[in-house]
């Protein structure tokens, strides 16, 4: 490397830059433990579903039952108290059926129960561990409620602002390396590094190769985190459906399983929607609330839309068309899409997003990790290096020999 490069890296920062280093190195510090826990909860929630065993096969052929006599096959294996929320049909021959089961006005499932489609009867169970939504919470809140999402939020854009002030601290002497021909030393870790320069090159080099994901995921965690980003996304809570009905039925509607005129309600989408895939049904304790989750082929996988069955008037309309969504409500779902890895098609980049998804998670946990370490080995050296300095300054007059 010529003279002049060597000592244009080497030179000690100055004005801003060096101020820009202190804020990335005094905001990572003060924000470790939870940046930690942010970049290995991500990475857990992304592993453990995977690790997870997946529902069992069949080897029955033949003509799918209704899915209400499937729900009700079901309902021998429900844990007590539960209600079935959701269920997911066979995709195709040898899958078996899923319903969830949770507690009534819950969105999240407890326990999965598999069942047979072509001839109802439970072949398997699964409780949903406790753990899985601890994690869940602790990525979400970290458990600082009523205040937890807006301090995710200003995590998020905390680590966003780091993200930045990275890629500037790396630019300046990267780019000198790039044009001096040494471009492997800007974006690699040096095999001779040992010791504080490892830590520090490890940290530059892979925060270089993460910087746009770890921008990413820290911006849409920020918007999906604010309690005040969904309105202006144009997003707003679903009003509670199907009570209508209960109030007007009285109590023969306490007797309905939240099921029944489910195989009507499916018979008529496919008359009438025979384009649609069916992707789950969204239920609850009154046969009013029920809800169809399909493919359409003009969105594709990605943007699935809603359509709800009302069976005193036999209309089947669509409650959430793709179509008709505006561009903030498109940008949230996409958002909250990629941001979870919840990518369903194509396959092989849904696959890799997930890993990038993964990868960077991992990082979070390493920058926290390194960023510490790094400072430790600083002041460890500071230190040695005065003491050497008092030693050599040390004269036997001085000293009083």
């Amino acid at each position: 490397m010529p003279a002049s490069v060597a000592a244009h890296i080497r030179i000690r920062p100055r004005g801003s830059r060096r101020v820009l280093r202190k804020i990335h190195r005094w905001v990572g510090l003060f924000l470790m433990l939870p940046l930690a826990l942010q970049g290995l909860t991500g990475t857990l929630l992304i592993i453990i579903p995977l690790l997870l065993p997946g529902p069992p096969h069949i080897s029955d052929t033949g003509p799918q039952a209704g899915a209400e006599a499937i729900i009700a096959a079901s309902r021998a294996s429900a844990p007590p108290a539960m209600i079935p929320l959701r269920y997911n049909p066979a995709t195709h021959p040898g899958d078996s059926a899923l319903v969830t089961y949770g507690p009534p006005g819950e969105r999240h499932p407890t326990s999965e129960v598999f069942v047979n489609p072509v001839h109802p009867a439970v072949i398997g169970t699964y409780v949903i561990p406790s753990w899985l939504r601890f994690l869940h919470n602790l990525h979400a809140d970290l458990f600082l409620l009523p205040y937890g999402q807006s301090a995710t939020g200003m995590m998020g854009l905390l680590l966003s602002g780091m993200a930045i002030t990275g890629l500037i601290l790396w630019w300046r002497p990267g780019v000198a390396l790039w044009k001096a021909g040494k471009w492997r030393r800007a974006i690699l870790i040096s095999p001779r590094a040992r010791g504080l320069r490892l830590w520090r090159e490890a940290h530059v080099t892979i925060g270089f190769w993460l910087s746009s994901m770890l921008l990413f995921l820290a911006l849409s965690g920020s918007v999906l985190a604010f309690p005040f980003a969904r309105p202006l996304f144009g997003i707003h809570r679903p009003a509670p459906t199907g009570h209508h009905g209960h109030h007007m039925e009285g109590a023969r509607d306490e007797q309905e399983p939240g099921e029944q005129g489910l195989d009507t309600a499916l018979a008529a989408l496919k008359a009438r929607m025979p384009e649609a895939r069916l992707l789950l049904v969204q239920m609850g304790e009154h046969p009013e609330q029920q809800s169809f989750d399909v493919v359409l082929p003009a969105y594709g996988a990605n943007h699935p839309a809603t359509v709800q069955y009302d069976p005193q008037t036999d209309v089947l309309r669509i409650s959430r068309d793709p179509g008709q969504q505006r561009t903030g409500e498109r940008s949230f779902q996409w958002l909250h899409t990629l941001h979870e890895a919840r990518l369903a098609s194509p396959a092989p980049v849904a696959l890799a997003w997930k890993g990038a998804v993964l990868v960077t998670g991992m990082g979070l946990v390493f920058f926290s990790l390194s960023g510490v370490v790094m400072w430790t080995l600083r002041r460890r050296n500071a230190t040695q290096r005065t003491a050497q300095r008092g030693d050599r300054g040390m004269t036997p007059s001085s000293s009083g020999m």
